[in-house]
């Protein structure tokens, strides 16, 4: 079969894409020319102590809603998907309160498991407002996908990188400490704002909370805590403890060098898997309540992300270490120095990370959780390897990452190609 690029790109996914990645580049491009100010602003244990502070707020966001959000693009009638919505947001405020009282009376236990000095305590302390707020604006945002509002959720993201962006400069210059942290939270709410002007616009509204709905929905879509909760929460720690492990195993100026390197790497799954992603989910969801094919749609992705993967693997190898020095300064050669380590996980994440939602979509929840198990038991290894030089460790994390990008990637042409073969039976009975 010819390669058509013209059809190509003018499919309705990629469509899609383009919007959610053009907006989400933009977006993501204002905390990346930033780095260099930042960078030189900021220690590396600053650095480190916030990327503590983000994978805290990573891994507990999973868990905050009980994964009820994913739920709010699945009933038909938006006022079912609403009463979604306004359960996700309870349980998420409910979760963070007692999250704060919790970190109140363990304050000294907290920061010395997480071997945060002292000084990085406020961190800790605004972990509850970080996870509430970020939750807060995941459930717009999945209202949003179903209302296939893809412009207005890149809006939302220019917003919120803007005003983070702009806070952490402006912190900089009045020499606030703990700039890095406000920003952050400045950025979410702005992100809320905007997102909820949108979501008002497309029918969201606190008049139509239904008590006795938000109840039925409760127990309707309980499969998603039920099946989904742990093993999430469980594939959220195999991405973001990492950063936690060498934060306790090495010091947070180590986590700081790290830090950098997963920012940098990360740009092409910041950029494209999660747009990709969230526009996959909607996609494939609509073509299977239609019984329809998804090949076509997920061969178009494939040869993007391909290409994508393979640009970033040849440019850190050969330029990684001089790109560090020159934009970052000297003090950050390492990072530089083990992006060429790195970025082979990375890769393999981001390409599996772009495809991630078929298991969603497909209804796949079971499958989907048996491997986020074995993808945390994987990760955990890791304890076993706390003796090793830092950069051995890192390569031990990769060769993990790697077989486990592997095996998820085999599990996901499993499912396309059962599905496939369904549609298939069922045309040819429909059509006798």
């Amino acid at each position: 079969m010819r390669f058509n690029f013209l059809r190509l790109i003018k499919s309705d996914i990629l469509r899609n894409s383009a919007i959610l990645i053009s907006g989400t580049a933009f977006a993501q491009l204002i905390p990346i020319l930033l780095q260099p100010l930042l960078r030189r602003s900021f220690t590396p244990d600053t650095f480190g102590a916030y990327s503590v502070y983000m994978s805290l707020l990573g891994i507990l966001i999973v868990i905050s809603s009980l994964r009820y959000e994913l739920a709010i693009i699945l009933p038909e009638k938006d006022n079912e998907a609403m009463a979604v919505f306004f359960l996700s947001v309870i349980l998420n405020f409910i979760f963070n309160l007692i999250l704060f009282i919790v970190i109140l009376i363990f304050k000294i236990q907290l920061l010395s498991i997480l071997n945060l000095q002292q000084k990085f305590y406020i961190y800790l302390l605004l972990t509850p407002a970080g996870i509430f707020l970020f939750g807060f604006y995941q459930s717009i945002n999945y209202w949003l996908i179903r209302k296939k509002g893809f412009i207005a959720i890149s809006v939302n993201k220019f917003v919120r990188r803007g005003v983070e962006g702009a806070s952490q400069i402006t912190f900089v210059f009045t020499r606030v400490a703990n700039g890095l942290i406000f920003g952050d939270l400045l950025g979410h709410i702005a992100n809320i704002t905007s997102g909820l002007v949108q979501g008002i616009k497309t029918g969201l509204s606190i008049k139509l909370f239904s008590p006795r709905l938000t109840m039925y929905v409760l127990k309707r879509y309980s499969h998603y805590p039920k099946y989904n909760f742990l093993p999430a929460f469980m594939e959220a720690c195999s991405f973001l403890l990492p950063v936690i492990m060498i934060n306790k195993f090495f010091s947070s100026e180590s986590t700081g060098y790290f830090d950098l390197c997963k920012l940098l790497l990360s740009v092409p799954l910041a950029l494209i898997a999660t747009s990709l992603s969230n526009v996959l989910l909607q996609r494939i969801s609509e073509k299977d309540r239609l019984n329809l094919s998804i090949k076509g749609d997920l061969l178009n992705v494939l040869k993007i992300i391909s290409l994508i993967v393979f640009t970033e693997i040849a440019v850190i190898l050969l330029f990684g270490d001089d790109l560090f020095r020159l934009f970052f300064g000297p003090k950050w050669e390492i990072s530089g120095r083990i992006s060429r380590i790195l970025v082979w996980s990375f890769a393999f994440n981001f390409l599996t990370s772009s495809f991630s939602s078929i298991f969603i979509s497909l209804k796949k929840i079971k499958l989907l959780s048996a491997w986020q198990i074995f993808y945390f038991a994987a990760i955990i290894m890791l304890v076993f390897f706390n003796h090793l030089s830092f950069e051995s460790f890192l390569k031990v994390y990769v060769t993990i990452e790697v077989i486990c990008s592997s095996i998820v990637s085999i599990l996901l042409l499993n499912v396309v190609a059962r599905y496939e073969r369904e549609i298939l039976t069922l045309n040819s009975v429909n059509t006798e």
